[in-house]
Order: structure tokens, then C-alpha cells, then sequence
């Protein structure tokens, strides 16, 4: 069956996955479910076992109701669901060692999510969160994919998808992302540059409620030099703005990527287009990196994430801070209302 849409007369249910067993997922997604007055409700989808036994290791809340997931896909939430609750995935048999890749943790990392793509997709869940997960121990469990993105599009059949991180102060899209430094320069065309631009304006006028004004970085040192320390700002990133211009959308650029996060330059623009992963991860996490969010841009869903990895040195240890979670979970939830 399929379930009712979001509508503004109840509460939206949002999925929040617990990534990676092993890492602070389980601690972060706990101390989310235990925040008052949250904007929506949590379901944390993943182990109940798992969570129970964070738990109990950190002495923290854990929600008393839990719902099978085979079931909650198939029949969908109970109407007067109010308050947080546990998905039970069922994908992790033992005793979780908090800190280690283990393809146990890898394989039931990528079930949570996939059973919470499967739920948004259906209509169960209104949007997705997602907490972090180990490539490593995916990769040891079978599954490769490079990371959340990659399986989210294949996943929802979405052709043309580009990360976003955005906080308050800082907002960038990533042209390329989990790629080889020495492939970036051959993965740039016009058309992706352009893709790019799109997608982050309509989702920065959907956060803003107004048009974004925009900067392009420039790949090469001082944005080439007229050429002399490549073409490639001449040859794709002149002729994608003149195109994204001509649809309206005010893009400056290419700025050199030195002096584009310097505090006068940031006033000057709602988000930034980054030509690579590092280009804009480093700056961002410098300046944001309790209140980042990771944003999937292009999917047919809400997919909203924290900024940040497994953090397997301080995995069960009472010391992950939720804030990067909190602050997706709020961007969802924003999200939603505008779509």
C-alpha cells in the first residue's frame, strides 16, 4: 500500500538512520530522539538491540516503542505515533566494539539506509536523516559504493545529484566530489557546471525564500592566470556562467578560491559553487563544523546529513556532539515546508 503525503495538519515523521554501529551514530541519533520540542518526529531506524546497549554504556534515554521495520513498510506508521520510536531493522546479530570496522557494522549501516529510502519512497517516512557510515566497513561487507550520494541516486534512479553543505553562515555545492584529485579536471563540462549552479539556487530560494546570490570558484591557481596555469576557468567555467546568467541567476565568478571564504567576501554571497570535495570541505568544517549539514541536491526525497564521519576515536564515549544532527533534522523539517 501507500501511505498519505506530508501535509501541514500533523507533525512530519522523519527517518533518522544510525549509520555505522561502531561509530557515534547509535550516541548522536539518542540524544536527538531526547531533545524536546523537536520539529517533527524522529524514528531512529536501525538495531534496537544496538541502540539499547549505547544505552545503557552512556546512561542515556532510549525510546521505550518499537516498530519492526518489514511491518512499518508494509502497513506504514500508527496514526497517533506522537513521539519518538525505534525502527527495528533486525541487521546486526552480537555485541557491537564501538571504534572498529567490522563488515557486520559495514552491512547493517547500508540495510538502515536502504530500508529508510525504501520508507520515504513509500510515503512512511516524509524525509531522511542520515547519521554517518564507514566506507571501510561497507566495503568489507561487499557493498561498494563511494558513500550516501552514490547510493541514494542509484537507489531513487536520479540522474544528475550534487552534494550541498550548508550551515547559517556558509553554503557550497560541489561540481565533482568523491573522485582522485588528478580526475577532477576531466570530469568538468559546461553542462555540469550549470547543473550544478541549479540545483544549489533552487534549493538556496527554497531555504531563503528569495533568489541566491551566487560565486563560482575557480580551479586552477589565480583562477588560471589568463591561461598560464591552465584553461580550463577560459574554456568551461567563463562559458557556464555566461550560460547560468542568461537563465537569470545571478553567479559571480570564477573567484579565486583563496579569498573567497575571507569574512568581507562570504557577506557577498548565499552559496558557493566548488569545482572539488577539498575545495570547499576544509573551509566549511573550519567555520561550520558543529552546524553543518550535508544535503543531497537533485533526489526526488529530503535528505539532509550531519557533516561529519564515524569518528571512531570517540565512538561510545559520551563525547560526540548531536549538533550537526540536530541542525539536519531542522533542515529537513524546513525543507519540507517549502517543497
Amino acid at each position: 500500500m501507500r501511505h498519505s503525503r506530508f501535509h501541514s495538519a500533523r507533525r512530519p515523521r522523519v527517518a533518522v538512520t544510525i549509520g555505522d554501529p561502531a561509530g557515534v551514530g547509535p550516541e548522536i541519533a539518542l540524544r536527538l530522539a531526547a531533545m524536546p520540542r523537536l520539529p517533527a518526529i524522529p524514528l531512529l531506524v536501525g538495531d534496537a538491540a544496538v541502540l539499547r546497549q549505547c544505552a545503557a554504556a552512556l546512561r542515556l534515554p532510549c525510546p521505550a516503542t518499537v516498530l519492526p521495520a518489514p511491518r512499518v513498510l508494509a502497513e506504514g506508521l500508527p496514526s497517533e505515533m506522537k513521539r519518538a520510536a525505534i525502527v527495528d531493522c533486525g541487521a546486526f546479530e552480537g555485541v557491537v566494539v564501538p571504534g572498529r570496522v567490522d563488515a557486520r557494522c559495514g552491512a547493517a549501516a547500508y540495510a538502515y539506509l536502504m530500508t529508510a529510502i525504501r520508507g520515504a519512497q513509500r510515503g512512511v517516512f516524509d524525509a531522511l536523516v542520515t547519521a554517518p557510515l564507514n566506507k571501510a566497513a561497507m566495503h568489507a561487507a561487499g557493498v561498494h559504493e563511494a558513500g550516501h550520494a552514490e547510493i541514494l541516486a542509484r537507489a531513487t534512479r536520479s540522474r544528475h545529484t550534487a552534494m550541498m553543505l550548508w550551515s547559517e553562515f556558509l553554503s557550497c555545492a560541489f561540481v565533482t566530489c568523491h573522485m582522485a584529485m588528478r580526475d577532477v579536471a576531466a570530469a568538468l563540462t559546461i553542462e555540469r557546471e550549470v547543473r550544478t549552479t541549479g540545483l544549489l539556487h533552487a534549493a538556496l530560494t527554497r531555504i531563503l525564500g528569495r533568489p541566491p546570490r551566487l560565486a563560482m570558484l575557480a580551479l586552477n591557481t589565480h583562477a588560471g592566470e589568463a591561461g598560464a596555469f591552465g584553461r580550463e576557468e577560459i574554456e568551461i567555467l567563463e562559458p557556464a556562467l555566461a550560460r547560468c546568467r542568461r537563465r537569470g541567476w545571478d553567479v559571480s565568478g570564477p573567484l579565486v578560491p583563496d579569498a573567497a571564504f575571507l569574512k568581507h567576501m562570504r557577506s557577498r554571497y548565499d552559496g558557493l559553487i566548488c569545482q572539488y570535495h577539498d575545495q570547499g570541505h576544509i573551509p566549511f568544517k573550519m567555520l561550520s563544523f558543529d552546524e553543518g549539514v550535508n544535503v543531497t541536491l537533485g533526489l526526488p526525497l529530503v535528505r539532509t546529513s550531519v557533516d561529519h564521519g564515524t569518528a571512531f576515536d570517540i565512538a561510545w564515549q559520551g563525547k560526540a556532539r548531536p549538533a550537526s544532527l540536530h541542525a539536519a533534522f531542522n533542515l529537513a523539517v524546513r525543507l519540507l515546508a517549502t517543497r
